[in-house]
């Protein structure tokens, strides 16, 4: 993938007290470039429909298509975008800019990714790194990006698609629903900072533990461990984001995990095996998890660098949707699961704050009909806190004492339906 200058995609190819001031960085995105393995074929062994088709939609994509794109790839790349709606909470619209391009190559399918990157954002978990700008909309209920796309996507208008959004496809097409989710889950953040110059010398594995054009990691690289058990952005073993001689940083590349709470749950307590061949390669590396573990056949292989032709992944899989929620991203998989009944979910609507918080936050309940409980869950949907607000009145005080560092969810049923919202606890 081509990443600002390179990364890849499918192989183939308060009113008293200090002031706090805010300094909200901006820098451009990058995109991803992915292609499809031609040579291969699949047939499915397992269901390919989105199992989970009526879930309601807590996030909305809007897409704004140039002229060319055909009727029947703009229903495939809407069914992408709702695909992610009903896993991701935002009260922001998604917007997305997809055209409809010959790029040469039929190979090639397509190239897509965050049109901004923000820092120092108010609420922001972790003012270290840079977010990709629907997350931070996400975060903050604002939007970021004024009237530009969040994301933009370019697809290859002579790859042999399939567009249908049910049942399997021919053997001989790649499935368009598939890539666009794949797709829309780089925009949304799923790429690395890493990468190698090729102005140097591509052979000699150059590489930059966060790009040399920005002067931070972005979110996903906080969560990149080598062994043993070191985190790439730790800045005492690995030196500040910058440039790392050929040989450490081959080392560093050759073996990669995924070491965040959420995904490593959703893993089976395993840390997430990602794509790092021992050869830096600028069409894969990093920004997927890794072939040889989660292969085709297996729901968890939407993010890994390859694709068959005739394979079919219409849902972002759990250990995927860990990662989300680890970059930051407000969820509701896990209220969803602990849930009964699948009552109807609303996302951040409770207006709780301080958020973040260090000691508590003040829920308020106007707009719970029928409250019984509050419920606090960890990034392993564990329950941590819960609270009896049964005869609560019109708000309540919810302490987050005791509880490490971290993002909550914060889950409130109300008879047919519940709330969700996230809470940051520093």
């Amino acid at each position: 993938m081509k990443q600002f200058a390179s990364l890849a995609f499918f192989l183939l190819l308060c009113t008293c007290g200090p002031t706090l001031v805010f300094a909200q960085q901006q820098a451009p995105g990058f995109t991803i470039t992915c292609g499809n393995d031609g040579d291969t074929t699949f047939v499915q062994d397992f269901p390919v429909e989105f199992r989970q088709q009526n879930r309601p939609l807590t996030a909305q994509f809007v897409f704004e298509f140039s002229d060319s794109v055909p009727s029947e790839a703009r229903t495939a790349i809407r069914f992408a975008g709702d695909v992610w709606g009903s896993f991701l909470q935002s009260d922001v619209p998604i917007n997305v800019s997809v055209d409809w391009r010959d790029r040469g190559d039929e190979r090639l399918l397509a190239s897509a990714g965050p049109t901004t990157l923000f820092a120092d954002f108010v609420g922001a978990p972790d003012s270290s790194v840079w977010y990709v700008g629907s997350l931070v909309e996400a975060l903050t209920g604002e939007n970021q990006n004024d009237t530009m796309p969040d994301i933009n996507v370019v697809v290859n208008s002579t790859a042999n698609w399939a567009y249908n959004v049910t049942g399997p496809i021919s053997r001989a097409r790649t499935d368009m629903a598939t890539v666009m989710i794949h797709e829309l889950g780089h925009g949304l953040g799923f790429l690395s900072s890493i990468r190698v110059d090729s102005t140097i010398d591509t052979t000699a594995n150059i590489g930059f533990l966060g790009d040399d054009g920005l002067d931070r990691f972005i979110v996903y690289d906080k969560f990149l461990e080598t062994p043993p058990g070191l985190r790439l952005v730790d800045t005492v073993e690995f030196g500040p984001a910058g440039i790392t001689s050929a040989g450490r940083f081959t080392a560093i590349i050759s073996q990669l995990d995924w070491a965040g709470d959420s995904a490593v749950a959703k893993n089976g307590g395993e840390l997430v095996p990602l794509f790092a061949p021992s050869t830096f390669d600028i069409g894969s590396s990093v920004s997927h998890t890794d072939e040889s573990t989660f292969g085709r056949g297996t729901l968890d292989a939407l993010m890994t660098p390859q694709i068959a032709n005739g394979e079919v992944i219409r849902e972002p899989g759990q250990i995927t949707l860990g990662i989300f929620f680890d970059m930051g991203w407000p969820l509701n998989f896990d209220a969803t699961v602990i849930s009964t009944g699948s009552p109807t979910l609303i996302a951040d609507r409770l207006g709780i704050y301080p958020n973040p918080t260090a000691s508590s936050f003040i829920l308020p309940l106007g707009d719970v009909r029928q409250p019984t409980a509050a419920m606090l869950f960890d990034a392993a949907g564990r329950q941590v806190r819960r609270l009896n607000i049964e005869n609560a009145g019109a708000q309540v005080t919810f302490s987050v004492e005791g509880l490490a560092t971290g993002v909550y969810n914060l889950f409130v049923p109300d008879g047919d339906r519940a709330f969700t919202s996230r809470v940051v606890v520093r």
